[in-house]
């Protein structure tokens, strides 16, 4: 291997939760002495932080000029909400295929000349395929997983955010379902983020090996644990801060967080819930955090700079993710990395990850959560420290940079060798179906 790389995909250094761990990734493979080739797109992809490296090359993907010119003839001129949906519609039916072509074109251009190892497609499934390149696609999750969860939500969604949302976002999944189920197929790898993913992807009929889980790295000098002059008496006997951190949207399960709070704080008053994220398109599950029955015992900021989350963290007890149908959740890699225990539900893909202190419900009902969340008190009751370091020492065996890029390594070599294998076995299965049919001539 010329550890030679073609990539596409969103990268940010520092980041959100995917884009800030993909720039880890990049930037450690460029340590251990890869070639890069990043096609970006200017105020969206371009991490040009990277530029640092000799052996990265920045290179802008190439775009049709269709999009920008709709927007300044006719777009602008519309409702924001109406030109959002309209550009939604646009770029799943066109923009996104022409883009996919144009980059295409642009990665087989430079193959001819530079013959890269393989096409390294960041969060997200590759949008096509290229003869002579293996493709691997860390992907987000398996498709369609926030369709399924709109659907079987259907009644809270329409009573929090009104039939209109609901049919929406109903219209936007089922013009891309056709598109996202082909998609699958293009790579030759994919990379996901839990077993939960790996097993979702199978029913599609994708092979077991060609489906590769990895957790994503963080900085864990950035999340970091703190000293254990934090766990003082005083501390200790201070309220257990429950902590929610990220967005909302259906499938995150708020609803069932807080009518399940709403029943532990009939049996114990020396709790608390922080809420920190925004509410993505169900801006009318909001109403849930307004309307609660015990605000005092509730703190909602709907945003928070990333820098300020170690030391938010570091005054919380617990964090808590509750969703359904969870590929990976960032935010209980970060809060095991600050030594914070997490409680996730059963379908949550990060389960595989989380420390022996952690706790995993039984399933989505009230009852199930109140239980869980209960015995999490108990324990930070009774050994805070123990549950600290536990958590800090599975995030530093499950999620350091180094580790996480070593498994990325293997991953391309079997990769690359099984392309080679098979790209072997079907020029040898052309030549022979080619000598047989001249054999045949003969007669």
């Amino acid at each position: 291997m010329n550890k030679r790389i073609a990539c596409y995909g969103f990268v940010k250094k520092g980041g959100g939760s995917i884009t800030g761990a993909h720039f880890l990734i990049l930037e450690e493979l460029l340590k251990r002495g890869y070639e890069i080739d990043f096609y970006g797109v200017k105020n969206f992809n371009y991490p040009s932080e990277l530029q640092k490296y000799e052996k990265f090359r920045l290179l802008d993907a190439p775009q049709p000029i269709t999009k920008a010119f709709l927007r300044r003839l006719f777009l602008k001129y519309l409702p924001k909400r109406l030109q959002s949906n309209i550009e939604s519609i646009l770029n799943i039916t066109l923009f996104k295929r022409f883009c996919s072509n144009l980059l295409k074109q642009s990665i087989i251009s430079n193959h001819l000349v530079n013959r890269y190892d393989l096409f390294l497609y960041l969060g997200y499934y590759s949008e096509f395929q290229i003869d002579d390149i293996p493709i691997i696609s860390w992907i987000q999750g398996p498709p369609q997983t926030q369709w399924k969860y709109i659907q079987r939500l259907r009644k809270n969604i329409i009573s929090l955010c009104g039939f209109f949302i609901y049919f929406q976002i109903n219209i936007f999944y089922i013009l891309k379902a056709r598109e996202s189920r082909s998609k699958i197929y293009f790579s030759d790898v994919l990379i996901c983020g839990s077993q939960w993913s790996k097993d979702c992807l199978i029913e599609y009929g994708l092979k077991p090996n060609n489906i590769k889980v990895l957790p994503y790295p963080l900085d864990n000098v950035f999340f970091e644990l703190k000293s254990n002059s934090y766990y003082t008496e005083q501390r200790r006997n201070n309220n257990k801060v429950f902590l929610w951190l990220g967005r909302s949207e259906p499938r995150k399960r708020l609803d069932l967080l807080l009518e399940a709070y709403a029943l532990l704080l009939q049996e114990r008053q020396d709790i608390q819930l922080k809420i920190f994220g925004g509410f993505s398109w169900a801006s009318g599950y909001k109403k849930l955090i307004d309307n609660f029955e015990f605000p005092e015992y509730l703190e909602y900021k709907p945003y928070i700079d990333k820098d300020q989350v170690p030391e938010l963290m570091a005054k919380c007890d617990i964090l808590i993710q509750p969703s359904e149908g969870e590929n990976f959740g960032s935010s209980v890699a970060e809060a095991l990395s600050c030594g914070l225990p997490v409680i996730i539900g059963p379908t949550n893909g990060t389960k595989d990850f989380i420390s022996p202190s952690s706790f995993v419900f039984k399933d989505y009902t009230l009852e199930s959560l109140k239980i869980t969340m209960l015995r999490a008190i108990e324990a930070i009751d009774q050994e805070p420290e123990k549950l600290a370091l536990d958590s800090r020492k599975t995030a530093d065996k499950n999620f350091k940079v180094s580790g996480i890029v070593d498994s990325l390594e293997n991953i391309f070599q079997e990769t690359i060798k099984s392309y080679q294998l098979s790209s072997t076995k079907t020029t040898k299965t052309s030549h022979y179906n080619s000598t047989k049919t001249q054999n045949l001539s003969i007669f």
